[in-house]
């Protein structure tokens, strides 16, 4: 999937800031990628944190199929509005899921 410019811009800012705090960060973004993939993964310690990142209008219709991980799976989806949100969570916080 080919992203554009301000999608390229909104993953560079997340993944520069969760490698700042400490995070691994394993890019899913290629040829292969699907839409219904999380863009990354986000590994610190023993947290595994699975992460959309969108731009655009949030739409309750168009949200990530996180119902097919298992119970525990900290899940979210960001957009570049949800920066507050992001660094919390980044920084220690809990993802309270989709739209965390």
């Amino acid at each position: 999937m080919k992203l554009g410019l301000a999608q390229l811009q909104w993953d560079d800012r997340v993944t520069t800031q969760a490698r700042t705090l400490g995070w691994q960060v394993y890019p899913q973004g290629g040829a292969n990628s699907r839409p219904a993939d999380p863009s990354l993964i986000l590994t610190r310690g023993p947290r595994v944190l699975l992460v959309y990142l969108r731009t655009g209008r949030r739409r309750a219709d168009r949200q990530p199929p996180v119902e097919r991980f298992p119970e525990g799976i900290e899940t979210a989806c960001w957009y570049p509005e949800d920066w507050p949100q992001v660094l919390g969570v980044l920084g220690g916080g809990q993802a309270s899921g989709v739209g965390a």
